[in-house]
Formats: structure tokens, sequence, C-alpha cells
């Protein structure tokens, strides 16, 4: 499972732009299954099980092609099932929200959208067909992420002196940094392969890091929860970095805390080979997904 991390920093911080360091190579997508309660279970039956839900989280690994590809089929299946829905992205911030409306009811053409929504290098392979699809359908997306350069300027002093007056609007009204189990787990990708590394990782710096990370966490889950205060009864899909909901950590666990009304249900990716040993560290509420990573 130490590759389940490997994607962290640069698809769930992007706080320096190592993004861009990332190969996104699109190869033919390989099969995905499903499991719920350690039984295998078909794609309709995913989409039924999370009809059940007010909140469904696909996490993925940014760079892997058959999860994009199952996430794009599971997204068009469960707008059949539940035509009330939004799709939320933490690949699109707060600020570009209006951006991101004006492409959807085609007041903008797409060369102006990318010129000014800020797109991850992958956004035409793995996210337009997301975006397309919600512009087809009439389905808003919401925009929940904070803008990257305040979780970069918060991870270099780790207080909001550097956050602009004009962006402070984008902060999340309340940021909860706990030192629980989703600290140790950060914590613990942080310091793993040290002796590689051009920069030593010192205990001040993952502190710094790991606040900028639960901002993040802390601004999706009060998107999410602001949208669904205002649409009751809408479902929302939300698509966002394994780590941001792996054992209902991060996003999902910052937003059974401000709403613990609101179900949750999170699809987490898990490598084919090594589903047999980590099936059982995943609870309730769990579908896994098993992929064979390329």
């Amino acid at each position: 499972m130490k590759k389940f991390m490997r994607i962290l920093v640069c698809g769930s911080l992007l706080l320096t732009g190592c993004l861009g360091a990332v190969g996104f190579a699109q190869e033919k997508p390989a099969e995905v299954k499903y499991y719920y309660d350690d039984n295998e279970i078909s794609p309709a039956q995913t989409v039924k099980i999370a009809g059940d839900y007010d909140v469904v989280f696909f996490d993925e690994y940014h760079d892997q092609s058959s999860i994009h590809q199952a996430e794009f089929d599971f997204f068009k299946a469960l707008y059949t099932q539940n035509p009330d829905m939004i799709l939320s992205m933490e690949m699109f911030e707060r600020d570009v929200q209006s951006v991101m409306n004006e492409y959807l009811q085609d007041k903008i053409t797409e060369e102006e959208f990318l010129a000014y929504s800020r797109p991850w290098d992958n956004y035409l392979p793995d996210y337009k067909p997301l975006v397309e699809f919600a512009k087809e359908n009439s389905i808003f997306v919401l925009a929940s992420n904070i803008p990257r350069r305040m979780a970069a300027q918060y991870a270099k002093t780790g207080d909001f002196s550097l956050i602009s007056e004009t962006d402070k609007k984008y902060l999340p009204q309340k940021h909860l940094v706990e030192y629980g189990a989703y600290y140790n787990k950060f914590k613990n990708y942080m310091v793993q392969g040290q002796d590689s590394r051009p920069m030593m990782m010192t205990p001040e710096r993952i502190e710094l890091f790991y606040k900028a990370q639960c901002l993040k966490d802390d601004t999706m889950a009060e998107s999410i929860n602001l949208f669904l205060a205002e649409h009751k009864n809408t479902k929302v899909l939300h698509v966002q970095g394994a780590f941001h909901g792996d054992e209902h950590l991060g996003v999902v666990e910052k937003l059974n805390k401000l709403n613990p009304a609101l179900k949750t249900l999170v699809i987490t990716p898990v490598e084919a080979e090594d589903y047999e040993d980590v099936k059982n560290k995943y609870g309730e509420d769990t579908i896994l997904l098993t992929f064979v990573r390329q």
C-alpha cells in the first residue's frame, strides 16, 4: 500500500506546482472492479447503492486512466438514476466559480474557459469529459477547492499573513487542524523515502504542509455543505484525490462534522494486488474499486 500515497503531494496539495511534474500518459484503461462488504458488485449495483446517500465521494489517483474512465461512467449512470444532482470537483477552485458558470451556460468559449479557470495539466483527457457531460445535461459544477496560491502561501508561514484581503473571502469559515489518524497518515507519507528526496521534510515543514492540507479539506467540505444548505434534496458527486477521502478522513471527516445528518459514501481505489491485504481496514459506507496500476 505504499504506492497508495504516491500522488499525495502532487495531486492533493498542489502547493508548489508539482502537479506538472507528474506524467499523465494515458494508455488503454485496465479493468476495474467494485467491492462492497467484501462482495464483488456490478457498476449498476454500485450506482444503486450510491443512490441511498446524500454525498458520494469518488476518490481517484490522478494519473490512472482506468479510474478516470470508471469515474466518468459512474457519473453518467448516477445522473441517469438521480437527475437532481450536481458535480463537485477538487480540480477547480472557489475563485473560478463564475468562470465555470459562464462556460456551463455557453456564455464563454472553451478557449476562454481554459484560459481563466486554471485547469489541471490532465484536464483534457481526464476532466473535460465530466465537465462536458455536465454542460450537455445542465448539471451544476461546484468549484469547491481553495485557490492554490492561498494554500501555497499558508504552507509558507502556517498563518494567513501572506493572504491578501481580497482572497480572504475564499477561506473557509471553520478551519480545524487536528492531530489524530489523518495527521499520522499524512506524517507517515511525508517521511517515506527521505533519503531519495532533494529536500528533507523536517517536522516543522511537515506541520506546515499538513495545515495546508487541512485548509483544502475544510474548504471543499464547506463548499459542499453550503451548497446543500441552499439546495435541499440534491445529491452531490464529489471527485477528489484518494488521500482526501481514504478511510473517511480528510474532506469526508470534515463534512461529517459540519453536518452529521448527511449520509456519505466513499468509493476508494485500491490496487488489485493489495485488495486482500487492505480490505478489512475499510468500514461501512465504503465501496472499494480495484484497478491495475499502469
